[in-house]
Parts: structure tokens; sequence; C-alpha cells
């Protein structure tokens, strides 16, 4: 096979060539999966993905297909070819604005110069935008890290976004994003599925999201297939989401409207899911807000620290209250409940907390001395007093004549019941 039968590949058969001579012949299709907009409520692009069946009628996955073709020129002609099926089907079916989102073998990627210019090409002949192509790049090994970098180059030069797929699997993972900068991160349907049925795996979650949008990428959400599994990508901030509970692979498209209902259903249960959440932790925190506020009487009229946050730590789920100067340094030692594991634990003797200690970079401190008079409430954190998950409440109050801050820290995970969520630092 030469370098023109790579330039030019049949649109819907596929050959490989057997050791002895003989030849298989597959038949390529495309399906088609949405990928939606929370905020648009409709598609804004579409998956293509290829169906193959071989000669005595057989349906054969996209991971047999490619295992039929060994790397070389039977892996770039077979990249080529679902890419060139994808782009002459999608455009039969009418949609002229969303985005086309085409696999991409990172292996066919960097070999690109050496089997010759393809995708351009292949746009240009069938008319297809090259800014409405997202190339995703899917989950494999490479030791050529650096090559994919620059062969990545090529497709966002052709004016085409750059998507990495099945992120948090395998080797899509943050040094992929570092290196690649793409437009689109999608997150592996595993993480997915995990994020609505473990605490820590949804706590996490949001905060991958938000990494990922600091490093400049939209984030879809892929292999949703259930309403949970929806309302927590919506919950952690997600971009776009994808999969069967929206709506299966098809080879039509359907109609705008057909998720109308869907998303309203969506929409009302995130919001009754965030209320009920809401109102769950404001009742678990106002016995900690109560006798917070009682402790920063009593420290004002004058009581000895001990005493004043007394009923505090009686409290079930207080760990410890401590008292920092204004220029962030702790005040003598943590008072620690008598529950608290980690005040006897000896293995974490050097990280106790005592006079010196500085707090100055923590969000507690900062908060509460830039508004006075407020009791504030961090975002859960890993305390390294603990270590474990806590939320701090802190209300800077003036003694002596400067201000110091109050500090009280709760376990999160026994204060929520194990539903470890996020939510936004707030004033009490």
């Amino acid at each position: 096979m030469d370098r023109a039968d790579l330039a030019r590949p049949s649109p819907e058969r596929f050959f490989v060539d057997r050791d002895g001579g003989s030849r298989v012949e597959f038949r390529l299709s495309s399906h088609f999966q949405p990928i939606f907009s929370l905020a648009h409520r409709r598609p804004v692009g579409y998956e293509g993905l290829i169906r193959a069946i071989d000669s005595s009628g057989k349906i054969v996955s996209p991971a047999e297909l490619i295992a039929q073709a060994p790397q070389g020129v039977a892996r770039v002609l077979l990249d080529r070819q679902c890419r060139s099926v994808h782009v002459r089907n999608f455009m039969q079916l009418g949609d002229t604005e969303s985005w086309l989102f085409l696999n991409l073998d990172p292996y066919v990627a960097i070999e690109t110069r050496r089997f010759g210019s393809f995708f351009s090409r292949m746009l240009e002949e069938t008319g297809f935008p090259a800014h409405r192509v997202a190339v995703e790049l899917i989950e494999s090994p490479l030791e050529e890290e650096e090559r994919l970098v620059t062969a990545v180059g090529y497709y966002r030069e052709l004016g085409c976004l750059v998507v990495i797929d099945d992120f948090g699997a395998g080797f899509s993972n943050f040094d992929r994003i570092w290196r690649l900068k793409p437009d689109i991160v999608k997150v592996d349907r595993e993480m997915t599925r995990r994020v609505a049925v473990e605490p820590l795996a949804r706590r996490m979650f949001a905060g991958i999201v938000s990494v990922l949008h600091e490093a400049g990428a939209l984030v879809c959400v892929e292999g949703i297939e259930s309403e949970a599994e929806a309302l927590c990508a919506t919950e952690a901030d997600a971009d776009l989401m994808q999969g069967n509970y929206f709506a299966s692979p098809a080879e039509q498209l359907p109609a705008t409207n057909t998720w109308d209902g869907l998303f309203t259903k969506l929409s009302t249960g995130f919001r009754a899911d965030l209320a009920e959440f809401r109102g769950q932790q404001r009742a678990r925190l106002q016995p900690y807000i109560a006798a917070m506020a009682d402790a920063v009487l009593a420290l004002s009229a004058g009581m000895d620290r001990s005493n004043a946050v007394r009923a505090l730590l009686e409290l079930d789920y207080t760990q410890r209250c401590y008292l920092i100067a204004s220029d962030g340094s702790q005040i003598g030692a943590s008072v620690d409940a008598e529950r608290s594991v980690s005040s006897r634990d000896l293995r974490l003797e050097p990280m106790r907390p005592a006079t010196g200690t500085n707090w100055q970079t923590k969000p507690f401190f900062r908060r509460a001395i830039e508004a006075p008079g407020k009791i504030q409430i961090t975002r859960p954190y890993l305390s390294a007093t603990g270590p474990k998950l806590c939320v701090t409440l802190s209300f800077a109050l003036p003694l002596n004549g400067a201000y110091h801050v109050l500090c009280a820290d709760l376990d999160f995970a026994a204060l929520t019941g194990s539903d470890l969520r996020l939510e936004p630092a707030h004033d009490a």
C-alpha cells in the first residue's frame, strides 16, 4: 500500500491484509452521540462513533476493529477513514452549527508527517469548516509525548478545537493537560460513575473541574447514565455533558426540542437538591454558630479562653479551638476536645500547633480579619493538625486593643454524615 492509498480512503469499506495474502473486509458507518451544554439546554456538538460489520455480517466493536489494524499504514488508514466517514455522514444530516467530535489516535497524530497530510485536504474537499471540528485524542499510552505536542499544533493551526478524552484514566492525566493545553477535557466515565456513589469522589470532583477550568479548558462529563450522575456533574460546574441518560448514539440527529422536559426536570432536581443540602447544612451548623457567638461574648467579657470555649468543645463534632493574634500567630496551644483522636496521636506531634505557629495565609484567618464581627465558615479542607477534613468557624474580635481571631475546627465528615459536598465559604 503506497501514500496514494492513504490520501483518499474509501468512505465506507475498510480492508485488512492478513498474512498469506488474504483480505478481510469491514463495512463502516457512523453513529452520533449528542454533547450537551447545560446552560444552553441543547446539544452543541456530536461525537462520531464508528460502527463496523465484517463480511459475515457480524458486528465488530471499535476495540476489535482497532485490534485488526496493526501499527503502521493499516492503523493510520483506519483512523483516517473513520474520520472521513464521520464528516461525510454528518454533513448529510443537515446540522450547520454544532461541533463534530472526531476521535484521533495519538499514534496516528504523531505519524502525520511520515504518512503525508490528509486532514486539511479532506476538510477542504468536503467543505466542512475546521472551526467546527473538535479533534479528540483518545486515551492511549505514548512514549513520545513531545512529538504529540507538535502534532496537536497542526490541528490547532487548522482552526480545530483540541480535546483530551478519558481524563483520569490511564495516560490522560494532568501532565498531558499542561503539555497539550486542550480546549475541552472529557472526564472518564469511571470517574463519573464514582462521583454518584462515593462521597469522597464527589467532593474531589468539584475540585478537579475547577483545576481544569483554571487550565483554560471547558469540561465535559461523559458516560452519564442516570439523573444522579447528571446532578453531580451540574453541582461540580461542568460545562458539557454526554451519556445515554440524555441520548444514545444514533444514525440520525433528534429534534432539538427533544430534551426540553429532561432539562426542566434536571434543573428542578438540582434546585431541590441544593436547597435541601443547604437547609441541612444550616441546621447542622446552627448549634456551633450559637456556641461560637457565646464564646466570643465570654472572651470579650474577660473570661479565660479554656472556660470561654468549653460549651463549644462539648458539642459532638468540635475538634479544637484556638486563638490567633492580628499578625496570624497562634496564642498558646490549641484547646482540644476530649474526643479528638488526633490530639492523642503521638505520630502527629510534630504538627501540633503552639505559640508561634502562624496562620496568616489561611482563609479562616484572612476572611475573619477582613470582616470583624462576623462568623466566617470555610469550605471543607484538610487540616494539617488532624489531618482530616474539617470546616473552621472563625471570628475576629477586639481584645486588649487589637483584633484577635477565635477559631473552632469541626469534623466535616461526621458533621455532614459523610455527605462530603463542597459549599462556598460564607458568613454566618
